[in-house]
């Protein structure tokens, strides 16, 4: 992999100024937190809905200030995203590299919970998002560690989801598609289960995403990865509460009803690789 040195050099290099244990991702589900749409909820409401759905565990893609300042203090675990745009300078200058990390990570630490930093986005990514592909996939990263002499190194899937509507020529997006795969991997996650290869290391996955972002170019299935609407509310049942809505179910919870809840955690930094894999020594 051509870009699989740069991600080297910032593992160790954020591991160096870590004077705490390393500790990405809390439990085995994550979440992609994409922002580019005009009607969705705002930081502090998608914090509350997290809550209210239990996900503790939350990939965004850029280091937006309102974002970062909206998680601190909730116990949430923040991986943040470096941008293709940003790629270049940091990895041909170590001091501009450092100034970032300085700037969009340790300004905010310890009450946000920066766990990480993804470097690039879909770098590595792959079309086929199939369980059973998906298992292939995680394999494979892993022997080629192996090769490589990182065996130890943790492998976390950052991108995994399946769009609930497309165009004409995109006849698998479907609602019930998305809810199938989207429910049979939450339940596979639950099991606390590894690999084929890897059956002792237990699966991780940041699933692909919210919310359906209407901004986003391409195809009609980009804008509709969303496991919940932009109002707060379910896009379909996989098992999670979203905020009410007139055509939710009665039983989802209202911004009152959440609010209340919290949780605690311990500070601790490790670096992401790629958008496709997240790897941890």
């Amino acid at each position: 992999m051509k870009s699989f040195g740069v991600h080297l050099f910032f593992l160790l290099f954020l591991a160096a100024i870590a004077s705490v244990t390393v500790q990405a991702f809390t439990g085995t589900y994550g979440i992609n937190y994409g922002r580019i749409a005009n009607n969705i909820l705002s930081p502090d409401d998608v914090v509350t809905l997290l809550r209210a759905a239990k996900i503790k565990n939350v990939r965004i893609y850029d280091f937006d200030q309102s974002v970062l300042k909206a998680f601190s203090g909730t116990g949430l675990e923040l991986v943040v995203g470096l941008p293709n745009e940003n790629l270049r300078d940091v990895s041909a200058n170590a001091d501009h590299a450092m100034n970032w990390v300085k700037d969009n990570v340790l300004a905010y630490l310890p009450d946000t919970h920066i766990r990480g930093i993804a470097i690039g986005n879909e770098v590595l990514g792959s079309s086929d998002e199939f369980s059973g592909f998906l298992l292939g996939a995680i394999d494979a990263a892993y022997a080629a560690l192996e090769d490589a002499g990182y065996g130890k190194m943790e492998v976390i899937v950052t991108e995994t989801g399946w769009a609930s509507h497309g165009d004409e020529n995109e006849a698998a997006a479907t609602t019930n598609n998305a809810r199938t795969y989207n429910y049979n991997l939450r339940k596979r996650l639950a099991k606390m289960k590894g690999t084929p290869l890897r059956p002792k290391s237990v699966l991780k996955v940041y699933v692909f995403a919210i919310f359906n972002e209407n901004l986003k170019p391409g195809p009609t299935s980009e804008r509709n990865f969303g496991l919940f609407k932009p109002d707060g509310s379910i896009s379909y049942d996989i098992g999670f509460h979203g905020f009410k809505s007139s055509s939710a179910d009665s039983s989802l919870l209202s911004l009152k009803e959440i609010r209340a809840s919290s949780w605690s955690g311990s500070y601790s930094i490790i670096l992401t690789m790629a958008t496709a894999l997240l790897l941890v020594l």
